[in-house]
C-alpha cells in the first residue's frame, strides 16, 4: 500500500524531524491520554516530551525505535536499519534483540527482565550499552542511536549466563554507531566503561 509508513527512528533534532511517521506517532501518544499539543507532524519538545513520558519506565531518551513503534500500536514496515527480516517462524511474536557478539549479529528474546542478585552469588555475563552521556546517579543515559547492544558471550561460552549486567560505555559525538562491535572492542577503546547497577534475563 502506497501509505505504508517504514519504521524510523525519530528523535528531537535541529531542525525538527517532519513528516507522516511524526504524525502517526502524535496520534498513537495522544490517543494514549498524553498531553502533547498540535497534531502537526513536527517532532518537537511537545511530542519528545510525550515519547519521554510514554518511556518513563525504561528511563531512555525520547527516540522512537522500533519496540516503541510497536508498543504504541503504530503500524510499519521495518527498516534495515532498525530490525532485519529473520528466517524462523516467531508464532508468539515475542520481541527479539539484535546484538553484537564477537563481531558478529546474534539474536536474543527480550524484553529484558530487572533483577535483584548479589553478584558475588550469582554468575552474571557482561552486556554493553554504547552511550553519548550517563546521569550522575548512573540511571539515564542517552543512547547512540542504531548502535547494537555489545554481549561478551553467547551460549556455550565459559562466562555465558543468562543473568547479564549492563555496562554503559560513554563515547564521543564524534562515534558513529556499530563501530564497536565485541566486548574486545570495548575494551580495546579505552572508552569510560560506568557500572549502571543493573542485572537483567
Amino acid at each position: 500500500m502506497s501509505d505504508t509508513l517504514t519504521c524510523t527512528t525519530v528523535t528531537l533534532t535541529q531542525p525538527y524531524t517532519t513528516g507522516a511517521n511524526v504524525k502517526a506517532i502524535q496520534n498513537a501518544l495522544e490517543s494514549l491520554g498524553f498531553n502533547i499539543g498540535p497534531i502537526d507532524g513536527i517532532f518537537g519538545p511537545g511530542t519528545a516530551a510525550g515519547v519521554q513520558a510514554f518511556k518513563q519506565w525504561n528511563g531512555i531518551t525520547p527516540v522512537v525505535d522500533l519496540p516503541i513503534y510497536d508498543k504504541l500500536g503504530v503500524r510499519c514496515v521495518s527498516s534495515p536499519q532498525l530490525t532485519e527480516q529473520l528466517d524462523y517462524n516467531n508464532p508468539l511474536l515475542q520481541p527479539i534483540e539484535t546484538a553484537w557478539v564477537d563481531g558478529k549479529k546474534y539474536w536474543a528474546f527480550g524484553p529484558n527482565i530487572p533483577l535483584l542478585i548479589d553478584p558475588s552469588k550469582t554468575k552474571v555475563a557482561q552486556e554493553y550499552v554504547i552511550v553519548y552521556s550517563v546521569s550522575e546517579a548512573h540511571d539515564w543515559a542517552e543512547f547512540v542511536p542504531l548502535q547494537l547492544n555489545i554481549y561478551d558471550s553467547i551460549p556455550g561460552d565459559p562466562q555465558y549466563s543468562p543473568i547479564w549486567h549492563l555496562n554503559w560505555v560513554v563515547v564521543p559525538p564524534s562515534y558513529a554507531a556499530n563501530t564497536l562491535r565485541s566486548a574486545q572492542d570495548v575494551l580495546a577503546s579505552h572508552y569510560p566503561i560506568i557500572s549502571s547497577g543493573n542485572y537483567v534475563n
